[in-house]
C-alpha cells in the first residue's frame, strides 16, 4: 500500500506525452502544438486598407480645412481581392474597400464617412498624417518567423491565425486512445428490467461522460461480464490498440476478481495496487510498454473519485497538458468524520466565495452517487487522528467540468 503523493509521483512518471502527429487545423482544436510552425508568407501579404475610404497621397491635403477643402479625382475603386497597378498621381486618390490593397503611390486611408464625393470627385476638409488606416506587409508577422511557440495551446483564436497564414496541418500531441472495460455479472444497462440479484451498470455511462468532459472519447467501450476468457479477450484487444486502458471492476481480492491476474498475464506491470485512502482503496496503476492501465473500484463513487484525481491528470500529461488540478482552502462548517491512517475524500459542497467554507455532504460511502452528483468539490483530509472539527482549514478541490489549458 502507498500513499496518495505517491501514486500520484509514479502514475507522473509514466505519464509521457504521445508521439506527435501532423493533423489539419480544424482536427487539431484542443491540442497541444508538438512543433512550432514558421510563418510561410508575410502577414498582411499586402499593404492594405484597415477602413472602408479614400487612399490618397497626404501630400496632396496640406492645408485642407473645412473653408478650404481640398478635390481629388476618383482614379477607381478597389475592393477586397482586387490587384490593380495603377500607379496613383498627384490629385488623384481611390476609393478602397477594407482589406482592399492599397494602389502604389498611396501613403493613407481617410475613413468615407468623412469625405464628400460628387461626380468622380472627392472633398476633403482636413489634413492626413501618412500611414492613417493602413496596414502594411509583414505588420503581423514575417515570412519564416516563428508563428506559435511549441507547447501553445491550439485553441479557435490560434487556428484562426495559423490559418491566415495559409498553414493547413500542424504537428500537435494527439488524443489518446482509450478503452474503458466496465466488469461485473451483475450489471445490466439502464432502462432494461432487473432480475433478481442485478443493479444497473452506472459505471460506463459515467466514465464515458467523465472523458467526455474532458474532451475525449473512448475508442471503445464495453461492459464484460466475470468471465475469465471473455475478460482476457477484451483486454487483449484493449492494450493492443490503446493508449491507456480503464478497467473497472474486479481489482480486489474476492473469487470475482479476475482483473489483476489477467492483467499479469498479458504481460502488463504492476506499479502499484492499493492506495492508502477512502474510497477507492484497491486502486491499480500498471503499464505494458507504452500502454498505460488504471484498474478502478467498481463501487461507482470510488470509481469516480480515482478517475478524477488520478485519470484525469495522466490523461493530460499524455496530451502535454499540465494537471489542471484546482486546489484551495476552506474552512468546516460543522463537525466530520474522525481522521484515519488513510487520505480521505469527502463529498461536500463549497459557500461563501469571499471566505471560503466547505460543508460535507450525507452518504460518503463509496456506493453512493446521490451526494457525488449534488456536491461540487471535494474535501480532502490527510492521515491522522482525532475528529475533523468546526472551523478547521481543509483542502477542497473544486469538481471543474470541461478541459482547461
Amino acid at each position: 500500500m502507498i500513499s496518495v503523493e505517491q501514486a500520484r509521483r509514479l502514475i507522473q512518471r509514466h505519464s509521457n506525452a504521445l508521439p506527435p502527429r501532423l493533423t489539419p487545423l480544424p482536427l487539431a482544436l484542443g491540442h497541444i502544438l508538438a512543433r512550432p510552425p514558421r510563418s510561410p508568407s508575410d502577414y498582411p501579404l499586402y499593404d492594405v486598407s484597415a477602413m472602408d475610404g479614400y487612399a490618397l497621397k497626404t501630400s496632396d491635403l496640406r492645408g485642407a480645412s473645412k473653408a478650404k477643402p481640398v478635390t481629388l479625382k476618383v482614379r477607381g475603386v478597389q475592393h477586397a481581392g482586387d490587384f490593380l497597378k495603377i500607379r496613383l498621381k498627384t490629385g488623384e486618390c481611390f476609393k478602397v474597400m477594407t482589406g482592399g490593397v492599397i494602389p502604389p503611390g498611396a501613403d493613407a486611408v481617410l475613413e468615407r464617412e468623412l469625405v464628400v464625393e460628387k461626380d468622380g470627385r472627392a472633398e476633403f476638409h482636413q489634413p492626413l498624417v501618412k500611414s492613417r488606416n493602413i496596414r502594411y506587409r509583414g505588420e503581423s508577422i514575417r515570412k519564416g518567423n516563428l508563428a506559435l511557440k511549441a507547447g501553445s495551446m491550439l485553441h479557435s483564436r490560434a487556428i484562426g491565425f495559423l490559418a491566415s497564414l495559409g498553414i493547413e496541418k500542424a504537428w500537435v500531441i494527439p488524443a489518446p486512445r482509450i478503452a474503458l472495460l466496465v466488469t461485473g455479472n451483475e450489471l445490466v444497462q439502464p432502462g432494461r428490467k432487473l432480475k433478481p440479484g442485478q443493479i444497473y451498470n452506472s459505471n460506463q455511462w459515467m466514465l464515458e461522460t467523465a472523458l467526455m468532459e474532458q474532451g475525449l472519447e473512448p475508442a471503445f467501450s464495453a461492459c464484460v461480464p466475470d468471465h475469465p476468457n471473455r475478460l482476457k479477450t477484451q483486454v487483449q484487444k484493449a492494450l493492443a490498440g490503446c493508449d491507456l486502458v480503464l478497467l473497472v471492476g474486479g481489482v480486489s481480492v474476492g473469487d470475482s476478481d479476475f482483473s489483476k491476474p489477467i492483467l499479469k498475464s498479458l504481460g502488463v506491470q504492476q506499479v502499484f495496487w492499493r492506495v492508502a485512502q477512502k474510497p477507492g482503496f484497491p486502486l491499480y496503476f500498471g503499464k505494458r510498454g507504452k500502454t498505460l492501465v488504471f484498474g478502478l473500484p467498481g463501487n461507482p463513487a470510488s470509481a469516480w473519485v480515482n478517475f478524477y484525481e488520478y485519470v484525469v491528470p495522466c490523461l493530460r500529461a499524455l496530451q502535454g497538458l499540465s494537471s489542471g488540478r484546482v486546489r484551495q482552502t476552506a474552512k468546516l462548517v460543522s463537525e466530520g468524520p474522525n481522521r484515519s491512517f488513510k487520505t480521505l475524500f469527502l463529498k461536500a459542497r463549497l459557500k461563501d466565495r469571499a471566505d471560503p467554507q466547505v460543508v460535507l455532504l450525507k452518504g460518503q460511502g463509496s456506493h453512493i452517487l446521490q451526494s457525488l452528483a449534488e456536491g461540487d468539490s471535494l474535501a480532502v483530509v490527510p492521515p491522522g487522528k482525532g475528529r475533523l472539527r468546526k472551523g478547521e482549514v481543509l483542502e477542497v478541490h473544486p469538481l471543474t467540468q470541461g478541459r482547461m489549458s
